[in-house]
């Protein structure tokens, strides 16, 4: 559990918090550019390069926001490599602020670098694992440490230079421990969380074939229900009447009707006859998912139709085809239920239907879920499917 715990990030463990909002960038970048304008409103006579401080709270205000661009909905994860453009930046608004405060009257410990590092380190962590939080962190940390005693320590320097590394590098070690902390808390409790919550449904071909088998099972007794009562009088009288012919071509075309629809019909259909789901899907494209891919999505529509906080005819399921023959699909679900037992009920089918789909996105302003089936690949040619 523990192992486990350090190497996955919240945003994968729990994709649906409020902890990995896409304000939280934004909100590191506010703070960072509030810390670096009052710092250097405060020391404005004390430095000779004052236009170079601007220019650093621009780049570390924009290190966070390139972690919000590339964290945006429907985006591919985070990935370590995307960490780099985000700590390049903080690395060189780190080494502008130090040249235009070398030599001035501005001490370390006034300085405000450190704490715009720090927080672009902490916009790093919801989408990091704790490993690599502590690497950007030991990183960024020795940087400073070193780029503070170049630029802040001399002759006539109030600090010697360890008290000068320790000074600045330990803003960055608080946040790196401090968001290192926070990330293995929310992964390894939410890992505790989706173990009592329930285990993912079977994603087997025996468990989509069933339940295939219980759809069809209910099909045939509606359709026999009406011609079991036929036949009976029929058996009963021991006549067959003009009448009697005339029903029973009708309840042929009937039958042959629904037979027809019935093959027409996706299985997505099928469990919407049975549930409250109204289903959008012209092109059939249901029936191109897999069946790990059907049995997460179905487990899903059955936990939110079996909740009583879910309201009546509260789902609404569209499939759309896209270019390259992947297939689009949006789920809007109408809840009663708060926020936080909503995101348990949703958590373990969520984290499943991931595993089996790409681009997975959820929405809670709009109880929007969305995310992409990838084209099936020919198994000769390992080319989609026509």
């Amino acid at each position: 559990m523990m192992r486990e715990a350090l190497r996955v990030t919240p945003q994968q463990i729990d994709p649906l918090s409020w902890f990995i909002r896409p304000l939280v960038p934004i909100t590191a970048c506010a703070l960072a550019v509030l810390v670096g304008l009052f710092t250097l409103v405060a020391t404005w006579g004390r430095t000779h390069r004052p236009w170079l401080d601007v220019a650093a709270i621009v780049l570390i205000g924009g290190a966070c926001i390139l972690v919000q661009l590339l964290t945006r909905p429907l985006r591919p994860a985070f990935r370590a490599r995307d960490a780099v453009g985000p700590l390049v930046l903080a690395l060189a608004g780190l080494v502008v602020s130090a040249v235009g405060n070398a030599g001035s009257a501005v001490l370390v410990q006034h300085w405000w670098a450190p704490v715009g590092v720090g927080l672009v380190v902490a916009t790093l962590g919801p989408y990091s694992t704790v490993r690599q939080v502590l690497a950007y962190g030991a990183g960024l940390g020795v940087a400073t440490a070193v780029i503070a005693s170049l630029a802040f320590w001399g002759p006539d320097a109030v600090w010697p230079s360890t008290s000068v590394a320790f000074i600045s590098g330990s803003t960055i070690v608080v946040a790196t421990v401090a968001t290192a902390t926070f990330g293995y808390v929310v992964v390894a409790s939410t890992q505790r969380l989706l173990m009592g919550a329930g285990k993912a449904p079977p994603t087997t071909d025996a468990a989509s074939e069933e339940a295939a088998r219980r759809v069809e099972r209910r099909t045939l007794a509606r359709l026999g229900n009406r011609v079991a009562p036929f036949l009976e009088g029929i058996a009963t009288a021991g006549v067959v009447t003009d009448t009697d012919r005339a029903l029973a071509g009708q309840l042929a075309r009937q039958l042959r009707s629904d037979l027809v629809s019935q093959a027409n019909r996706t299985w997505l259909d099928s469990i919407a006859l049975f549930g409250r789901i109204y289903v959008v899907d012209p092109d059939n494209r249901a029936d191109r998912m897999n069946a790990a891919q059907r049995t997460a999505l179905r487990a899903l529509l059955n936990a939110v139709m079996e909740n009583p906080g879910a309201a009546v005819g509260s789902l609404f399921l569209e499939l759309r085809g896209d270019e390259d023959d992947s297939t689009a699909v949006a789920l809007t679900l109408d809840f009663s239920l708060p926020e936080g037992r909503r995101t348990l009920m949703l958590a373990p089918y969520y984290l499943t239907l991931q595993t089996t789909v790409d681009s997975i996105s959820w929405d809670p302003s709009r109880d929007l879920l969305r995310f992409q089936v990838p084209a099936r690949e020919s198994p000769r040619s390992g080319r989609p499917d026509s």
